[in-house]
């Protein structure tokens, strides 16, 4: 618990800078979308714990699991469109509950199971 409130100020803090240089620059509109990505990312906890990144990883590939192809670019924030991959649920112990992984063009993506949102996507 201690590691997740750890990520979720150091993300803050690493964020903050940006909003406050949109102030600066008179650009509310800007600021208010800085802001309201930021807020996001603390509300849903959405965010793999740093030190949970590796070893998350070095689970999914021993799991050795196929890959889908899919046309589209696989980023953070998008929904993973509806297709025939399989997911599979996250284990608990790496920080990052109710979410799932799979394989999408030879890439390890965890996402929400019920929005599809991708919250994480190892290169």
């Amino acid at each position: 618990m201690l590691s997740r409130i750890f990520a979720v100020v150091a993300t803050a803090s690493a964020l903050a800078v940006p909003c406050e240089a949109f102030a600066q620059n008179n650009n509310p509109v800007a600021g208010v979308v800085a802001g309201a990505v930021v807020g996001a990312a603390i509300a849903t906890g959405a965010v793999v714990p740093y030190e949970q990144r590796q070893p998350l990883h070095e689970y999914i590939v021993r799991e050795n699991r196929p890959s889908y192809r899919y046309e589209e670019e696989v980023v953070v924030g998008r929904e993973l469109p509806p297709g025939r991959y399989q997911s599979y649920e996250v284990p608990e112990s790496y920080g990052v509950r109710e979410h799932h992984y799979t394989i999408i063009n030879d890439r390890a993506v965890i996402f929400h199971p019920q929005t599809r949102r991708i919250i994480h996507v190892y290169d």
